[in-house]
C-alpha cells in the first residue's frame, strides 16, 4: 500500500498543475491515492483469500487420501478441459450468424490449441481432479440460499460474513515480504489479536440466530473453545513482541535478522540473516511455538478441536441451517484463518520472510540497515528478485504449516470437551505463563547486568546470547535428526512386519 501511494502521489512531481490531464492530477491528489491505495491491495487479497480457500480444499482431500489411502479427488479432471472448449468456440464461431468480435477472438486462440492439449495432459497426469473446486464453487453459487422462517434474520445473514472479515481483516497486517504488504501496523500484534476474536462473534451469532438446538449448541461450544484458547495464543504473542521490543510484524522479522556493527563500522555478516537467529531456538519461544500451534487449531475449529461443528453430535453444528454461498463463507474463512494463523507463527518463531541463510540475505541487500545504538533506525532495502523471493519463502513456510495442520485433522481423533478444556486451562495457560514471566525476568536482568558491566555490556550480552542461541538451535536439529534416524524397537518392527502383511502403508500408519 504505501509503494501505491507514493507512486501516485508522485505521478504529478515536477510538473505544474495547469501542464497535468484531469486524471492524473485526480489520481495525485493525496486524498483520492489514499482510497486507491487502499482498494487495491484489499480487492488483492480478497481475490486470493477465495483462491487459497479453494484451492486448499483440492490439497485438503489429496492429502487426506494419501494418509488414509483411500481414493481422493480423481473423477474431476481437467484431461481435455481447455482444448475442448477452445474447440467448441472455435466451432461456434464459424457458425452462420457468429458475431465479428467472436470470429476474431476465435482465430486469435485456435494457434493455441496444441499448447492447451499439453496443459491438460499434464494437468491429468500430476493433479487428477483438480478441477474439483471449481466445481464446489459453481455448485455453491448455484444453490439455493435457503432461510428457514423461525430464524432470526439479519443476525443469520451477517453472521457467516462476520467470520470471513475476521480472517480477511487479519491478512492487512501481513508482513508478506520486505515491501510488500498492505500496512505495517506499530502495534500490528494487537490489531491482528483484535480482528481474529471478531470470528467468535460470527459463530455465537450463527448458532443463536438459526434457533436451532444443534447450532446454539455448537456455537456456545466454539465461544467457550476460542475465548479459552485465545488467551496462550496472545501469551505467545506478547513474549515474541517482548523479545523483539516492538509489536510490529515486520520489526519482529527485522529483530530476528540481528543486525549488528563492529568498531570499525562494518555489518557482521556471522550475527545476520542466519536461522538461529530466529526466535524458535530462544528456548521460551521454543516451548510456546507448540503452544501456540495447539491453540491455532483450536481457534481454527480444526480436528482435533472440532468439537463446535462435531457432525458425530452436533449434526453440523453452528452452521446446521445455511446452505449455498453462506454456507461457503464459514469455510472460506476457516481456511483463510489457517493461513492467517500460520504467518503469525511464521512471524513469530521462523523469520517471517527470511530465508535464514545469512551470505544470501546479504547478497539480496540493495540499501545497508542503519543501526544506531544497536538498534535499527532504518531497515535495509531489498532488490527486487530479493523481495519476490522473500515472498516466495514466507508463502512457503506458512503452507508448509497449513499443511501440517490438514495432516493432524486426517490423523488424530477429536478431542472430548472436557478433555480440550483442560489441555487448554492446565497444560497451555500455565506453560504460557511461565515463558511469559521467564522472559520478563530475564529481560530486567539483562539490563541490570548489561548496566554493571558498563558502556559495552549490551554488546557483550548480545554476544553471549547469540552464542547459545547457535548451540541450542543445533542441539535442536541435532536430536530432530536422531530422532528420526534412530533403529526402530523390536516392538515397532514387529508392527511395522504385521502393517506390511496387511497391505497397508506401514510408514504413515506408524
Amino acid at each position: 500500500m504505501p509503494a501505491i501511494y507514493y507512486f501516485l502521489v508522485g505521478l504529478a512531481k515536477g510538473s505544474s498543475p495547469d501542464h497535468l490531464n484531469f486524471v492524473v492530477r485526480t489520481l495525485s491528489n493525496p486524498t483520492v491515492a489514499v482510497v486507491i491505495a487502499t482498494l487495491i491491495p484489499v480487492l488483492i487479497i480478497f481475490g486470493l483469500v477465495q483462491a487459497v480457500a479453494g484451492a486448499s480444499t483440492y490439497i485438503e482431500r489429496k492429502v487426506a487420501a494419501d494418509i488414509q489411502r483411500r481414493v481422493g479427488p480423481n473423477k474431476c479432471n481437467v484431461n481435455a478441459f481447455l482444448g475442448e472448449f477452445v474447440r467448441g468456440y472455435v466451432r461456434d464461431a464459424s457458425a452462420p450468424g457468429a458475431s465479428g468480435g467472436r470470429q476474431l477472438i476465435a482465430a486469435a486462440v485456435k494457434p493455441l490449441l496444441p499448447v492447451l492439449d499439453i496443459v491438460d495432459k499434464l494437468a491429468s497426469r500430476f493433479a487428477p481432479g483438480v478441477l474439483i473446486f471449481l466445481a464446489d464453487g459453481v455448485k455453491l453459487i448455484m444453490k439455493e440460499d435457503i432461510i428457514p422462517d423461525a430464524v432470526d434474520k439479519p443476525m443469520f445473514k451477517i453472521a457467516p460474513t462476520l467470520v470471513l472479515v475476521s480472517a480477511f481483516g487479519a491478512c492487512a497486517a501481513l508482513p508478506y515480504s520486505d515491501a510488500w504488504y498492505v500496512a505495517d501496523f506499530n502495534n500490528g500484534l494487537l490489531f491482528i489479536a483484535a480482528v481474529t476474536s471478531i470470528e467468535v462473534l460470527g459463530i455465537l451469532m450463527a448458532g443463536w440466530a438459526s434457533n436451532n438446538k444443534w447450532a446454539l449448541l455448537g456455537g456456545m461450544r466454539s465461544a467457550a473453545q476460542i475465548v479459552s484458547y485465545e488467551l496462550p495464543v496472545g501469551l505467545a504473542l506478547l513474549t515474541g513482541g517482548m523479545i523483539a521490543g516492538t509489536l510490529s510484524l515486520q520489526g519482529i522479522i527485522y529483530d530476528q535478522f540481528n543486525f549488528h556493527k563492529d568498531a570499525q563500522g562494518y555489518q557482521l555478516w556471522l550475527h545476520q540473516g542466519w536461522f538461529w537467529q530466529w526466535n524458535l531456538f530462544h528456548p521460551a519461544m521454543f516451548i510456546l511455538a507448540p503452544v501456540y500451534f495447539l491453540a491455532a487449531l483450536a481457534e481454527c475449529n480444526r480436528t482435533p478441536f472440532d468439537i463446535p461443528e462435531a457432525e458425530s453430535e452436533l449434526v453440523s453444528g453452528y452452521h446446521t441451517e445455511y446452505s449455498g454461498m453462506r454456507f461457503a463463507f464459514f469455510f472460506m474463512g476457516e481456511y483463510a484463518m489457517m493461513c492467517v494463523t500460520s504467518a503469525i507463527a511464521v512471524t513469530l518463531f521462523l523469520g517471517g520472510w527470511s530465508t535464514g541463510i545469512g551470505p544470501l540475505e546479504m547478497l539480496l541487500v540493495k540499501v545497508p540497515p542503519v543501526v544506531m545504538n544497536g538498534m535499527v533506525a532504518k531497515p535495509p532495502e531489498f532488490h527486487w528478485y530479493g523481495t519476490v523471493l522473500h515472498l516466495a519463502m514466507f508463502c512457503l513456510k506458512t503452507y508448509g504449516l497449513v499443511f501440517i495442520m490438514m495432516w493432524i485433522r486426517w490423523t488424530l481423533p477429536r478431542f472430548r470437551v472436557d478433555q480440550m478444556m483442560t489441555l487448554c486451562w492446565k497444560k497451555l495457560i500455565p506453560l504460557g505463563m511461565v515463558c511469559f514471566f521467564g522472559v520478563s525476568v530475564w529481560m530486567l536482568l539483562r539490563m541490570i547486568i548489561a548496566a554493571k558491566i558498563g558502556p559495552n555490556g549490551d554488546a557483550v550480552i548480545d554476544n553471549i546470547t547469540f552464542l547459545l542461541r547457535i548451540v541450542f538451535a543445533f542441539s535442536v536439529i541435532g536430536f530432530i535428526g536422531w530422532f528420526f534416524t534412530k533403529p526402530l524397537t523390536t516392538e515397532q518392527r514387529s508392527q511395522r512386519e504385521l502393517l506390511e502383511k496387511a497391505g497397508l502403508n506401514a510408514g504413515t500408519a506408524l
